[in-house]
C-alpha cells in the first residue's frame, strides 16, 4: 500500500477521495465517540479540582512539570513561569479545545465568543473564552502564520494569547510568539485547502458561532426553554408578532399560552403557532448579557 504524506495536501484530498463512504461514516463515528468518551474523562477530573491531563490537583503549579492547567492560574505560578512553556510548541488548537472545555464546565456556548463575524479583517483566526474570573484570547494573522521577518523572537510560525485575571493583564498578547506545532500546521494548511472534504469542530464545547449556522440554529431553537434568570440565559430572543390584516388574537387563547408558558417554559414564540397558526413572527437570536466581547491585539 502507498505512503501518504501527512504534509502534503493533494495527496492526502486524493487518498480521502478513494475512500469508501461507510468506511468514513464509520472513522467519524469513532471519533466522535472517541472524544465524547475523553470529555466525560476532563468533566469527571474537573468536578474534583483534577486535571486529567498531568493528573495534579488544578490549584497546583510545579514548575518542572509544565502543562496546560497553568492557564488556570494555579496557586504561586507568575507570568515568568511561562517562559520556557511557551517557547516551545504546545498546540494551538489543542489548548483552544482544552479552553473550551474549561468554559463548557460553567456555561454551555455562552462563555465562548468564537463569532466569525467578530473577528478582527487582520486575523485569520481568533477566539476569546472565558471561566469565572479568567479571560483567554488567542489568536494569530497572516504575518503570525508567516513569521516576522524582522522580528528577533518572532521570525517563525507563531500565534498570540491573552490572559485577564478580574479584568486586569496576566499575560499579554506581545509577551510571547508561540511556535506553531507541526500538527497546528498541518491543520491550518487543511483547513484552507481542503474545507470541502474535513471539517474541524468542537462538538463537545461549542461557541456562539452557532448562530451563525443557520440549520443549527433551527434546530437549537426547537430545543431552548424560556429562562426565569436572564444572568444563566444563553440567548437573548426577541419576536415581533403581527396577524392578519383584519384578525386579532382572542384573549382567552392569550390566558392559556401565557398559562403553558408558564407552566412549561416553552417560548411563546413556538406556543403563538399553536393558538394562532396564522400569526407572523419575525425572531432575531443574540448572545446575552455576560457574553464575552472579542479581545484582540492593537499594533505599538
Amino acid at each position: 500500500m502507498k505512503e501518504i504524506n501527512p504534509h502534503n495536501t493533494k495527496e492526502l484530498k486524493d487518498y480521502l477521495a478513494s475512500l469508501p463512504p461507510e468506511y468514513v461514516e464509520k472513522k467519524n463515528q469513532e471519533q466522535i465517540e472517541e472524544n465524547k468518551k475523553m470529555f466525560a474523562e476532563f468533566k469527571d477530573a474537573f468536578s474534583k479540582s483534577c486535571c486529567f491531563l498531568c493528573g495534579n490537583k488544578l490549584e497546583t503549579f510545579y514548575p518542572d512539570e509544565p502543562c496546560f492547567h497553568w492557564f488556570l492560574r494555579p496557586n504561586g505560578i507568575r507570568k515568568k513561569d511561562f517562559k520556557n512553556y511557551l517557547s516551545e510548541p504546545i498546540g494551538f488548537f489543542k489548548l483552544e479545545s482544552y479552553l473550551r472545555w474549561v468554559a463548557t464546565t460553567e456555561n454551555f456556548i455562552k462563555n465562548i465568543n468564537d463569532l466569525e463575524s467578530e473577528t478582527s479583517k487582520s486575523k485569520l483566526r481568533e477566539v476569546t473564552i472565558k471561566y469565572k474570573n479568567i479571560e483567554w484570547s488567542l489568536h494569530y494573522g497572516k504575518t503570525d502564520l508567516e513569521g516576522h521577518s524582522n522580528s528577533k523572537n518572532g521570525d517563525f510560525p507563531h500565534f498570540h494569547i491573552q490572559i485577564l485575571i478580574d479584568e486586569k493583564p496576566f499575560i499579554r498578547f506581545n509577551d510571547f510568539h508561540i511556535p506553531f506545532s507541526k500538527y497546528d500546521l498541518l491543520d491550518i494548511k487543511l483547513m484552507d485547502e481542503a474545507s470541502d472534504m474535513i471539517q474541524f469542530g468542537h462538538g463537545q464545547a461549542s461557541g456562539m458561532s452557532v448562530l451563525e449556522d443557520e440549520e443549527l440554529l433551527k434546530e437549537m431553537d426547537e430545543l431552548m426553554i424560556a429562562s426565569e434568570n436572564m444572568e444563566t440565559a444563553t440567548f437573548n430572543t426577541q419576536t415581533m408578532a403581527s396577524m392578519p390584516e383584519g384578525m386579532t388574537m382572542d384573549g382567552e387563547k392569550l390566558q392559556a399560552m401565557f398559562k403553558e408558558n408558564k407552566e412549561t417554559k416553552v417560548p411563546l414564540r413556538h406556543l403563538m403557532k399553536k393558538y394562532f397558526p396564522e400569526v407572523n413572527l419575525v425572531t432575531s437570536t443574540e448572545p446575552a448579557d455576560g457574553f464575552p466581547d472579542k479581545k484582540t491585539r492593537n499594533k505599538r
